[in-house]
């Protein structure tokens, strides 16, 4: 089968991690299968012989969106792909649009968010409701039980072409030097040093971690990723006097996220809202204690099947991400049952598992009404 992926913007993020696990494994079944950035953000993706983007840079007010848009279009009525899969806001909208005008069938969205009343994003929302209502997609993925029931209100109609697919989390294959790896990166070797990943943007909440550094004199932060956020994280550490202790590394490349959070004695995700919460899983998987915000959805996938918490749970400012990584510095025991039942995590979200479960949505080519084709997937 040939596929398409739409992405929004190509840049280093949970949803491209998703995109990149499933292409990978649907080739590895035998499918023809490439992914599509509306625009490019970052380099990350320059290299990938399975990327293509319709802009090299992102797109300035509404006409670069039409451009956006119209080449996403083009491409898709140019490529013919037997199925669409699609990923974010902008993705869903206009590669369901696109995959519609290129006569493509299934098209798969992704719900990377929970519905929004107010904004943009409530337009976002009210248009993602119409289409999904209205069949103009054919399945309609949600990643864990929490996501899925922010839907409960939505039409019937709506409702019936969703299918749980539970996100895939990579493992590594060896676990990388921790001090090979602070050299790597630029960081100190002897200090106690918490890590953390993900988009600087406001929702990721990453200058509660500087401020952690404000209420804890003796540990280190380090934060891989970049967004528009960065400038206020670094005044703040700054204003504060805890910038020789904060360690903004930049973007790091799936390649590389590994060697990053094996730097790491602790992994801090002070996110506010998540519909599942990739990164922090990732650092479970890896045996990093986990300090996290106590969202429902965070507790629920950081969850082992046995019950055994993989996370310690707080409240998501400074004071609080504070006072979970001091307990974790004060009781090693506790560190380390938390990091046990985090390498868990491994069976309870692989990567192979997610792909069959896309697999089985592409290849029903229709959806009945009341039948989920990955149910069989998800008890298995």
């Amino acid at each position: 089968m040939k596929i398409v992926q739409v992405q929004t913007q190509a840049e280093a993020g949970g949803a491209q991690r998703i995109s990149d696990m499933i292409g990978e494994g649907l080739r590895a079944r035998g499918h023809d299968i490439r992914t599509v950035f509306m625009y490019r953000k970052t380099d990350v993706y320059d290299r990938d012989p399975y990327a293509d983007f319709i802009l090299m840079a992102p797109p300035r007010g509404l006409p670069g969106q039409l451009r956006a848009a119209f080449g996403l279009a083009g491409y898709l009525r140019n490529a013919r792909p037997d199925a669409v899969i699609t990923f974010q806001h902008y993705g869903n909208v206009f590669g369901t649009i696109g995959a519609r005008l290129a006569g493509t069938n299934p098209i798969i969205a992704n719900q990377s968010g929970a519905p929004q009343s107010t904004g943009m994003r409530g337009v976002l929302t009210q248009i993602d409701k119409l289409m999904g209502t209205l069949g103009l997609y054919h399945a309609n993925v949600v990643n864990s039980s929490w996501t899925e029931a922010q839907f409960d209100n939505f039409p019937k109609a709506y409702r019936r072409r969703t299918s749980r697919i539970d996100h895939g989390v990579p493992a590594p294959s060896t676990t990388p030097d921790k001090v090979a790896a602070r050299t790597a990166f630029g960081l100190p070797q002897q200090a106690w040093l918490a890590v953390s990943s993900g988009r600087m943007a406001p929702s990721k909440n990453q200058i509660a971690l500087a401020g952690v550094l404000v209420h804890l004199p003796d540990i280190h932060i380090a934060i891989a990723g970049t967004g528009p956020e960065r400038d206020a994280i670094t005044a703040f550490a700054q204003a504060n006097g805890v910038a020789d202790r904060l360690h903004l590394v930049g973007e790091v490349p799936p390649s590389r996220i590994f060697e990053f959070l094996a730097a790491g004695d602790a992994y801090a995700f002070s996110s506010l809202t998540e519909t599942f919460g990739l990164a922090a899983v990732e650092a479970a998987i890896c045996g990093l204690p986990v300090v996290a915000n106590k969202l429902d959805v965070l507790r629920e996938v950081l969850t082992t099947d046995d019950g055994e918490a993989a996370a310690l749970f707080v409240d998501a400012d400074a004071k609080g991400i504070a006072e979970g990584l001091a307990e974790l510095v004060a009781r090693p025991e506790l560190a380390a049952r938390l990091a046990a039942a985090g390498r868990q995590l491994k069976e309870q979200y692989s990567p192979a598992r997610m792909c069959a479960g896309y697999e089985a949505l592409l290849l029903s080519r229709s959806l009945p009404h009341g039948c989920n084709p990955v149910d069989h997937l998800q008890s298995a």
